[in-house]
């Protein structure tokens, strides 16, 4: 394939809805098991209070309740703070995209970068845009709406996908 380069708009509704799917996907639904033993942690915990105990154990179990929901909420910061912060710096929110035999060039206002094929491990293909991933909590949203079938095939051809 010869280059092929594309201008993607990014928009407010596109990095929230990256942040809450990777925060749903990777936090909640990712780790059902961890949310069972949230739920067996809660009933550990409601059992005693409800008996009347209410000491040192049962704050030790009342912390440990938090946990999984201070984990989401971190998750969540940490994300937007990234994805939504970055959208925000950024003058004009688009950015040129060229596809490469070698890998794909990235350049914005706020500087520009080549992702080689090799290090894209996983694509989440929203309806929107896409989010693709060069670790396992590190992406990046692609815009797909001026973006031609022909450069998703490609894109999808190219990508050497571990999951």
């Amino acid at each position: 394939m010869q280059n092929s380069s594309v201008e993607v708009t990014y928009t407010d509704d596109i990095v929230r809805d990256a942040v809450r799917t990777f925060v749903w996907r990777r936090g909640i639904s990712g780790l059902k098991f961890l949310w069972a033993l949230e739920a067996v942690m809660i009933a550990l915990l409601i059992w005693p209070l409800w008996n009347g105990d209410r000491g040192w154990v049962s704050v030790v179990v009342f912390i440990v309740v938090l946990l999984p929901p201070a984990m989401i909420a971190a998750m969540w910061i940490a994300h937007h703070r990234n994805t939504v912060g970055k959208y925000r710096q950024m003058r004009t929110p688009r950015a040129l995209l060229t596809f490469r035999d070698q890998g794909l060039d990235v350049v914005s206002d706020l500087g520009s970068a080549t992702i080689p094929w090799s290090t894209i491990i996983e694509i989440w293909e929203r309806p929107a845009y896409w989010m693709i991933f060069v670790g396992r909590n590190q992406f990046f949203t692609l815009p797909l709406e001026t973006l031609s079938t022909a450069d998703r095939d490609f894109l999808r051809s190219k990508a050497t996908l571990t999951s």
